[in-house]
């Protein structure tokens, strides 16, 4: 039996391969499985076996799906799906993001920022190699930094013997709780995919069909991009001294005007998700966003948080 995706079938996990090899006749789908098939180049292959493991998860929760639906100004519409009697429009696009994952070995020093009493997300690299007494320099100075810093701060530390770098500390957003929440970045540096992302954003949205649901869906190479995309859609967390802080706090945060759904920009996107893409996964969880508390409690929230699997939303602040 030939390879069921052509050249790329061993990156695929076997049951996604198999549901797509399925695709065949008259079945809405089959020219994309055709297309699948046939492609000689990762970077389009990727690209669309993104939007065919969107159009699986949906075609397992019972909706119908017409793909590349047209729109009056000439464009495409990934999918147009139908689900109990509802009908909306999917635009699936891929971001191939900087770094690897990879192991590392957190030393035990970095425990003690934990029990800093500051309400911020913050994260700490430090390049391969750095050994005991590094660290330590580093932690030392990172609290010292934690302590006294804004949220969009950031701190190189350096060596005292050589000059070299160590690592560096970026306070990255507020946070629910008391104390530190540490985040472990990238040894080269702290990557920051928003601008890319709101780019993508903004290509999806000029695909619109108008006067419909249009939902938008990012797919990405790491977990650690769902806080970019959040960024990207409501804005990049910022110290906000126009505001009156939560009640126990002295400062007031809130978000920049760089948000995608700043304001009343661009205000037919009601809905948009993000999932980690993963080839060899066996199953999709999309993280949905809301425009608004009352599509997310709507009908149509629930729905496309049943039928995409979502495994978490959001619904965006409102005015302060």
């Amino acid at each position: 039996m030939s390879a069921p995706l052509g050249q790329f079938s061993d990156i695929v996990h076997p049951a996604v391969a198999r549901d797509i090899a399925g695709w065949t006749g008259a079945h809405p789908l089959a020219p994309l499985r055709e297309t699948l098939r046939s492609h000689q180049r990762d970077r389009t292959f990727l690209d669309l076996l993104a939007e065919a493991i969107i159009a699986r998860t949906l075609l397992a929760e019972g909706c119908a799906l017409t793909r590349e639906a047209p729109t009056p100004e000439g464009r495409g519409c990934d999918f147009r799906v139908v689900a109990d009697d509802q009908s909306f429009y999917v635009h699936v696009k891929r971001l191939v993001t900087d770094g690897t994952d990879r192991q590392v070995t957190i030393s035990a020093r970095l425990r003690l920022l934990e029990r800093i009493m500051r309400p911020y997300i913050v994260s700490v690299r430090w390049r391969d190699g750095v050994d005991d007494r590094q660290m330590q320099r580093l932690v030392r100075e990172a609290e010292e930094f934690i302590r006294h810093a804004r949220v969009g701060d950031e701190l190189v530390v350096h060596d005292d013997a050589d000059g070299s770098e160590i690592g560096g500390v970026l306070i990255v957003a507020p946070w629910d709780r008391p104390h530190v929440s540490v985040m472990i970045g990238l040894p080269e540096g702290f990557a920051d995919e928003t601008i890319r992302m709101r780019r993508l954003l903004a290509r999806a949205w000029r695909q619109f069909m108008p006067r419909a649901r249009n939902v938008i869906i990012l797919a990405t190479s790491h977990e650690r991009d769902a806080a970019d995309m959040d960024a990207a859609l409501l804005g990049s967390h910022e110290e906000r001294w126009d505001r009156f802080p939560p009640r126990g706090s002295r400062i007031a945060h809130g978000r920049a005007e760089d948000g995608f759904w700043n304001g009343d920009q661009r205000e037919d996107s009601r809905w948009a998700g993000w999932f980690r893409f993963d080839p060899a996964a066996p199953d999709l969880h999309v993280r949905l966003w809301f425009r608004d508390a009352a599509g997310e409690a709507s009908p149509f929230g629930r729905l496309l948080r049943r039928v995409l699997h979502a495994d978490g939303a959001s619904a965006a602040p409102g005015p302060p």
